[in-house]
């Protein structure tokens, strides 16, 4: 009797399983919000002006019907302790973005309060938009906007900058404006500079545990040594004058006396 209990318990347990499964996954995809108006903007952070979206929408719909490609942008509050990358996959297959058979739809994601930014890109655009490409338009389309919390221009040039290399590859003439430049132009960023005097205080501070400051004294020898070579040779030139002004009185004063 009590082995019959324990099996039923085994087999309404293993019955449960599949209905844990589909409730965790369906609690999953409703964290992705419902696609609302043009798929191709996804605006449920609010961080858009109106005629922003007109001009991304006008963009995506062109792209979308001359190629089959669809560019979306999707921004939210909050990635709800979800990673941005699992996030992003998520929105990407619920948006069923691109052609079935061509595959080549684009997501640039934006959650504000996780200050995370993201680039899902479809498989037949996996070429035109490798893990190193995709990093660099983030930095020089992107991050630079974003470190100053620009979201609105730091999307729209994103947008538009993915507009132009897919447009580059179906051949298409149309391209957006799209500013792009190194990141950290015009000077370090506050980050870059934290950073390196973290570093070189690491540095200092390991020197001078384990080699006694040998490597910091080196280095402010090597840094230095100009300038003891400017001041040995202005002492050797201020020798060489007074020595020069005393031999030119010694020669006066002797055809003084000669005289």
């Amino acid at each position: 009797m009590k082995g019959n209990v324990i099996m039923k318990k085994w087999i309404y347990g293993i019955l449960l399983i599949p209905l844990v499964f589909l409730s965790f996954q369906k609690v999953s995809a409703e964290d992705i919000p419902k696609p609302s108006g043009d798929i191709y903007i996804q605006d449920f952070a609010d961080l858009l002006p109106k005629k922003v979206k007109k001009e991304m929408a006008e963009l995506g719909t062109y792209l979308d019907e001359q190629t089959g490609a669809q560019l979306s942008v999707l921004t939210v509050p909050s990635l709800q302790n979800t990673p941005v990358q699992d996030y992003a996959e998520k929105a990407f297959r619920e948006y069923k973005l691109g052609d079935k058979d061509k595959q080549n739809g684009i997501l640039l994601l934006l959650a504000v309060q996780d200050r995370k930014i993201y680039i899902e890109v479809g498989k037949g655009l996996e070429a035109t938009f490798p893990p190193g490409r995709i990093g660099e338009i983030l930095d020089a389309y992107t991050l630079p906007f974003l470190e100053k919390d620009n979201f609105q221009v730091a999307i729209s040039n994103t947008y538009n900058q993915l507009f132009n290399e897919i447009a580059i590859k179906y051949e298409l003439d149309k391209r957006a404006s799209a500013k792009g430049y190194e990141y950290g132009q015009g000077g370090f960023s506050l980050l870059t500079i934290l950073i390196f005097m973290f570093v070189f205080l690491g540095v200092v501070f390991l020197d001078f545990k384990f080699l006694g400051g040998a490597l910091c004294f080196a280095l402010l020898r090597i840094l230095t040594s100009p300038l003891r070579r400017r001041k040995k040779k202005k002492q050797q030139g201020g020798t060489s004058s007074h020595d020069q002004a005393k031999k030119v009185k010694v020669r006066e004063s002797r055809v003084e006396n000669r005289n």
